[in-house]
């Protein structure tokens, strides 16, 4: 009976024990500790993010081309400056200068054949006169009516041969002219190699001579469908590149494509449709070269708002929330978010400028928890 008694004592000690220290935790210890921030109007602007590579706005390249003879000579040298109109290279085609002699020779003929059927026209001028001497005049022009017809489609035909011996001139001339390659631009010789193989720019053989103008440098990219009807010509651009990760480089929207990259059709093909974009730089001395990576950070729209810190918004499910810190105590409150940008989003609806928002909920803070602020 003794030993059954410290027992029973045994245990409502225990529990009287543990009963003061849940009073005790619950009298002395802290509430939960937030930083809270009001939301603010503030200029907020919302971006896409797209890969983009560094090109020239302006190059010329030259590939061998046999049909227009033998390269000759490479006038030019890698490094060089050149200006538009400049000569870069010859061809020597030995068959168009002999056409073009041959043409002359034919012509000189076509213009002493005409001639020698005026002077025919005279004289059978001259006869007319004296026959029109001897008979009727109108009787004279019957005699000689034969001779004067040949005479005309004589004179047509030498015409005709000779314009179609200038025409020949004209082209000939002008695949002479073309024999020597000119500079499209003005710019800088890049390489030359006069090695390569025939070809076009389609074909992946290597061009003899390379063009481009280093100080005007362009970037582009592809736009997918839904970021192609957000983005217009003149809005701001911000160039970055992982090999000058310390750098920024501004620029603009300078044309968007009305169709799609060739390749990309999307109706036939897996991949998706995508839209080229051409951005100007306006930063000088970019310090960078052609074929570069970027990252193309285009400004969509910009706008005064209501905004919060970004981390301030809780998603759950499809609804949007923050916990608004009132009088010690944590209120949970629906909004709507509109543009992101950096560390702030856009409230749309769901809060004031006077409410202050707990910028950092974690996991544990609920509806009506006691807290305190820092």
């Amino acid at each position: 009976m003794k030993k059954k008694l410290w027992i029973g004592i045994g245990v409502v000690s225990v529990i009287v024990i543990m009963v003061g220290v849940s009073v005790y935790r619950q009298a002395y210890a802290k509430a939960p500790s937030f930083e809270v921030a009001k939301p603010k109007q503030e200029e907020i602007s919302s971006t896409i993010m797209v890969p983009g590579t560094l090109k020239f706005e302006s190059e010329q390249v030259v590939y061998s081309s046999p049909d227009k003879g033998e390269l000759k000579e490479i006038l030019v040298k890698e490094g060089d400056t050149v200006e538009k109109g400049a000569a870069l290279a010859q061809y020597e085609n030995p068959q168009l200068s002999l056409e073009l002699e041959q043409n002359k020779l034919s012509i000189e003929s076509g213009n002493l054949k005409i001639a020698q059927l005026d002077r025919q026209k005279k004289q059978l001028d001259d006869k007319k006169a004296e026959l029109s001497k001897e008979m009727d005049k109108k009787d004279a022009e019957k005699q000689l009516q034969p001779d004067y017809e040949q005479l005309d489609m004589d004179r047509k035909m030498a015409n005709i041969e000779l314009k179609q011996s200038n025409l020949q001139k004209d082209t000939l001339e002008k695949q002479i002219k073309d024999l020597q390659i000119k500079s499209t631009l003005n710019g800088t010789v890049l390489t030359v190699d006069s090695q390569s193989a025939p070809g076009t720019e389609t074909t992946g053989a290597s061009p003899i001579i390379h063009i481009g103008d280093l100080n005007t440098l362009i970037a582009s990219g592809l736009l997918s469908e839904y970021d192609t009807l957000k983005v217009t010509p003149g809005q701001k651009v911000v160039l970055t590149s992982d090999a000058v990760p310390d750098q920024k480089w501004e620029g603009e929207i300078s044309r968007v494509g009305t169709i799609p990259q060739q390749g990309s059709t999307g109706a036939q093909e897996s991949q998706a449709v995508q839209y080229p974009v051409t951005i100007k730089i306006n930063s000088q001395n970019l310090g960078l070269k052609p074929g570069f990576q970027l990252i193309m950070e285009i400004e969509t729209e910009k706008k005064t708002a209501l905004v919060v810190p970004v981390d301030s918004v809780i998603q759950e499910g499809q609804n949007q929330f923050v916990y608004v810190y009132d009088k010690h105590t944590a209120l949970k409150k629906e909004v709507k978010t509109g543009i992101a940008s950096g560390e702030t989003i856009e409230i749309t609806s769901g809060l004031s400028e006077k409410e202050q928002v707990i910028t950092n909920p974690s996991d544990n803070l609920k509806e009506g928890m006691e807290v305190t602020t820092r």
